[in-house]
């Protein structure tokens, strides 16, 4: 009985250096050395302007700006964020909500991802951040989340 865990010892002991012995083999992997990328130009996208629909309620007439102008200005914003750290990136997302509301007056926040050029998650985050700082006013009517400024 003793020479049975003897040889198993033995064997047990050889695997361990076996391991040991081919895992020393084996090259310590080096981390990547960063190199640096060229930053790419950025590059005004054009986009078409979406019809406008019919305003349910009369608002008083204020001088608006061309529609195209005012989603080209608002992509080339963003598309400048893009190099900014997240909180910046999140300050601009919700100017453009703030602005988008001002002009537009109450909306679903589905809406509002639909219509701004930025992601969702940046929207999102946005809107946590104006909440937050008491500038909206966020209810729920029919499932549906309507977000509007404070008055």
């Amino acid at each position: 009985m003793t020479e049975v865990f003897f040889i198993l010892i033995i064997v047990f002991v050889a695997y361990v250096m076996y391991r040991s012995a081919s895992e020393q083999k084996k090259p310590t992997p080096q981390p990547p050395v960063n190199q640096a990328v060229p930053e790419q130009p950025i590059v005004p996208v054009a986009t078409q302007a979406k019809p406008e629909k019919p305003a349910a309620a009369v608002k008083p007439s204020t001088p608006q700006s061309d529609p195209k102008i005012a989603k080209v200005a608002l992509t080339k914003s963003i598309a400048a964020a893009k190099g900014k750290s997240m909180p910046e990136l999140v300050g601009m997302t919700a100017g453009s909500i703030w602005n988008y509301l001002d002009k537009n007056g109450p909306t679903t926040v589905a809406k509002l991802v639909r219509e701004l050029p930025e992601d969702e998650k940046a929207i999102q985050r946005s809107i946590g951040w104006l909440a937050q700082e008491g500038k909206i006013t966020l209810k729920t009517v029919d499932r549906a989340e309507t977000i509007s400024l404070k008055e």
